[in-house]
């Protein structure tokens, strides 16, 4: 055997479990097919910028998330809040552009005097019991239900782009029930969500990675074709040729390349449809330096390429601008089409520099964050997704039975995997 348990993956989810799995004595060996750990987080600097930013995932809440609370507190990794203290909030629809707080007061009276309230409700219910089965009537297409709620329209487009923004694909793609599983979950509303971001880390996601897989053994560049086990063991094939064997493995690549491992014998029927299908994440993450931008700012936008907009740090001389487009997704390799959406939030900025990577057409991600259809949530098809199969253990942010879609998800799920495979390999 090469190792003990090989890990499939190097982002939070399979570098939790390398770490778990080292510090229990086992010996392990991470795959993973770029060239740095991270998978579909990324601090980075914008080119040529000497400005640091996070391309993928960031945003977390130690409060609701007590996996990655541990990570940050073990680590002592620098916490800051989001935005704190907006200094601008706008609500941007279409051509019209609505600033301050009395906008969001009239937005969240007319979400309240909607169904969404009770629906919110009944999905927290439902929380409690532990039975998704019982919101099968809310697992339909978020276009399908936003429209079906009763909002006056201001406040229907406004939800629209929450749900498009959290969600993070179109909404005739994506399921509404996950997104209120996850309000009831974390225990947020939508317009709470766009005013109080939560936190991110001072120094980057890297930060704490960084701390987490010191000592880890990662082989960069190994992109796997193959796997099978059976009773013996486990054999990961590599696109150049190269083999490893061990005595378990923890699948932590992202679900949309799972169709591109054959895996033997085949996965189990739930997952062989959810790989085929994929989720359906596909948000471009715009990155802006920009002057002429108030010091802090969150904006919300519907009928307008970024449906989430904020202002949260210095950058260089100017500041730094991240937005969400899903709705209409702006091309990021179009520097002016980014500097047109940015001006729609901040009129008076001027773009100096703009950054962005299509998680979508990258090969070893095929999508942003987990966006998952509508039917997977309560036929069961969700929950199948984190079983171990043999030898075969699964981890990742996108099929964490909690905090799918955070790095918290990935965290937990990484870590209940690295317990099975020890599992595996002490018997």
């Amino acid at each position: 055997m090469d190792a003990d348990v090989v890990v499939m993956g190097a982002g939070f989810a399979g570098i939790s479990a390398a770490r778990d799995l080292r510090e229990a004595g086992a010996r392990v060996m991470v795959l993973e097919a770029r060239d740095r750990i991270g998978g579909r987080t990324w601090y980075r600097e914008i080119p040529g910028t000497g400005v640091w930013a996070e391309i993928g995932g960031m945003f977390f809440s130690r409060e609701t998330q007590p996996a990655l609370a541990a990570e940050i507190e073990r680590y002592g990794v620098g916490v800051s809040p989001a935005v704190a203290e907006p200094e601008v909030l706008a609500w941007v629809r279409g051509s019209v552009r609505r600033v301050g707080p009395e906008a969001f007061a009239e937005l969240r009276a007319g979400l309240n005097a909607s169904r969404l309230p009770a629906a919110i409700a009944a999905t927290a219910e439902a929380l409690l019991a532990g039975d998704r089965t019982t919101l099968e009537s809310l697992d339909v297409p978020a276009s399908v239900w936003a429209d079906s709620i009763g909002a006056e329209e201001e406040a229907a487009d406004y939800l629209r782009a929450f749900l498009a923004a959290m969600g993070g694909s179109r909404l005739e793609r994506c399921s509404v029930l996950p997104l209120l599983w996850d309000m009831a979950e974390l225990d947020y509303t939508p317009v709470d969500a766009f005013v109080d971001m939560g936190e991110l880390f001072a120094d980057g996601t890297k930060s704490l990675l960084e701390a987490m897989a010191e000592g880890v053994n990662v082989r960069f560049g190994a992109v796997v074709s193959a796997l099978e086990h059976d009773g013996g063991g486990v054999r990961v094939t590599l696109a150049d040729g190269g083999e490893v064997r061990a005595s378990a493995a923890v699948n932590a690549l992202p679900l949309n390349c799972w169709a591109d491992v054959r895996f033997t014998p085949g996965l189990a029927a739930a997952k062989g449809r959810a790989a085929s299908e994929g989720h359906v994440g596909e948000v471009s993450k715009v990155l802006a330096i920009v002057h002429g931008a108030p010091a802090t700012f969150l904006g919300t936008g519907w009928d307008t390429p970024i449906n989430a907009g904020f202002v949260t740090k210095p950058a260089g001389d100017g500041r730094l601008f991240m937005g969400f487009s899903v709705h209409v997704r702006v091309d990021l390799s179009d520097r002016e089409a980014v500097a047109r959406a940015v001006r729609a939030h901040l009129p008076e900025a001027e773009v100096a520099a703009t950054d962005g990577h299509d998680w979508v057409s990258d090969p070893f991600s095929k999508g942003t964050w987990l966006s998952i259809p509508p039917g997977w949530f309560s036929d069961g098809t969700f929950d199948a997704l984190s079983s171990p199969e043999g030898r075969l253990a699964f981890a990742g942010s996108d099929i964490a039975r909690e905090g799918a879609g955070w790095i918290e998800g990935a965290i937990a799920s990484g870590r209940a995997a690295a317990a099975y495979c020890l599992g595996v390999v002490r018997t």
